[in-house]
């Protein structure tokens, strides 16, 4: 062959592999997605990165464009309710989730896209994004409920934290520990804090007991035995055994409650998986090597081991393409459920996984010097054997306004009974156009 036919043949054999090149780029899938924390989104350009790897013939070319949490749920209602401006994935935080689910349901089902990874998940996670027998969105997290220990005030006390296996034993164990060491009448070490304008320190007892705002069948039930026996104890624990008090600031984000964890003034608290990353970024490293996870107290054997708080579920709305919806699905539980996704989970974001499986990786079992040189997924796994389900509904996001606002001030604070603060908590639903015959 001639050098002028060989370089002849090398520019055609150029152009077809151009050709072929660009036609697989235009051939990628575009999907938009909107996100209130950018980590999510990153997280998601991530996953379709390894989506891509292993479906090299099925490309998607992700983007999202990160809005303010009130201002993103706005504009998606909005743009949901005129039928147009909507991305084709977008992040719902929890409590707005139910916002969506009022009248017309713009979300697509996700059920079968989710089905391949039921055996695998912890699917009590999926309750909260759960409306007619579908699933509509899928979670960044377990959020698991763990209790976060400072075992140096606890040992000070003489209470060896492994001890603490049921309620009984906290309250034993918060009343060795909580003390008045300057003798003005007050202790100024405590076990726990309840707070006062948030809803971490209540809606898991409720769950654990048995209770929630809502059931499966969508009913408000406020004012079931086990919520009202579980406000009892909440209380109980502030007024009757006197190991706890209200939260400084009034919940467990505030700097004052910070501050108070710092200095030792409150030896230990109950929060979601997700809290772990609130100590290295807003508390010191002294507080980090004496603090310790461990599985929530039950209440007896066989009951609810745990529940589960806060969440951003990721859905698909109505308004993509029809012809990308198949994809999309796929796409989204590929993302969050597939083992490698629940992995990242952990390594990218720092949270529990949804896949019990994944609980025993390498990345997982690692010593954390932001909690005493521990494993801590060892413990939090160790608490995942009853997981207890949050079902929402349409006043989901009022109930939670109501608990904030009003209902645990007056439960702490105003030492109101737990039934007139469930009455009072339904004339205000009812008022708003609530149906609460299911309670």
């Amino acid at each position: 062959m001639s050098k002028s036919r060989f370089m002849l043949l090398l520019l055609v054999l150029s152009i077809m592999l151009g050709s072929i090149s660009m036609a697989s780029a235009q051939s990628a899938t575009d999907l938009s997605l909107w996100v209130f924390v950018e980590r999510h989104g990153l997280f998601m350009q991530h996953q379709a990165e390894r989506w891509n790897e292993m479906n090299p013939d099925r490309q998607i070319n992700l983007t999202f464009e990160q809005i303010d949490y009130t201002q993103m749920h706005d504009n998606l209602l909005a743009a949901l309710l005129v039928g147009t401006g909507a991305p084709d994935l977008a992040d719902v935080e929890i409590k707005k989730f139910a916002t969506f689910t009022k009248g017309v349901l713009h979300f697509i089902p996700l059920n079968e896209a989710i089905d391949p990874y039921r055996a695998d998940i912890i699917e009590s996670r999926l309750a909260p994004y759960t409306a007619n027998g579908n699933n509509y969105g899928i979670d960044y997290h377990l959020g698991s409920f763990v209790m976060y220990y400072n075992t140096a005030i606890l040992e000070a006390a003489g209470v060896d934290v492994d001890s603490i296996r049921t309620w009984d034993d906290y309250i034993a164990a918060g009343q060795q520990v909580t003390q008045d060491t300057d003798g003005d009448g007050t202790p100024d070490v405590y076990m726990t804090t309840i707070e006062t304008t948030d809803i971490f320190s209540t809606y898991p007892i409720m769950l654990m007991m048995g209770g929630g705002t809502y059931n499966a069948e969508g009913e408000i039930i406020l004012d079931s035995p086990e919520n009202i026996e579980a406000l009892q104890f909440v209380q109980d624990l502030v007024h009757e055994y006197g190991i706890a008090r209200p939260t400084s600031g009034g919940n467990h984000h505030s700097p004052d409650h910070f501050v108070d964890l710092v200095e030792g003034r409150v030896a230990s608290l109950w929060m979601p998986q997700w809290y772990m990353t609130r100590f290295p970024d807003n508390m010191s490293s002294e507080l980090a090597a004496v603090e310790v996870v461990r599985p929530m107290p039950i209440f007896e054997e066989g009951g609810y081991t745990t529940t589960m708080g806060g969440g951003t579920g990721t859905v698909i709305t109505d308004q993509i393409d029809p012809s990308k919806i198949a994809l999309a699905q796929e796409f989204l539980a590929f993302a969050k459920l597939s083992y490698e996704a629940n992995v990242a989970l952990w390594t990218d974001l720092g949270f529990d996984p949804l896949r019990l499986d994944v609980y025993e990786d390498p990345a997982l079992l690692i010593e954390m010097s932001d909690f005493s040189g521990e494993i801590p997924f060892t413990y939090i796994q160790a608490g995942l054997g009853n997981v207890a389900p949050e079902y929402t509904g349409p006043f989901y996001p009022e109930i939670a306004t109501i608990f904030q606002t009003t209902a645990m001030y007056d439960l702490i604070e105003n030492q109101k009974s737990p039934e007139e603060v469930i009455a009072a908590a339904l004339a205000e639903l009812e008022a708003m156009g609530a149906d609460i015959g299911g309670g």
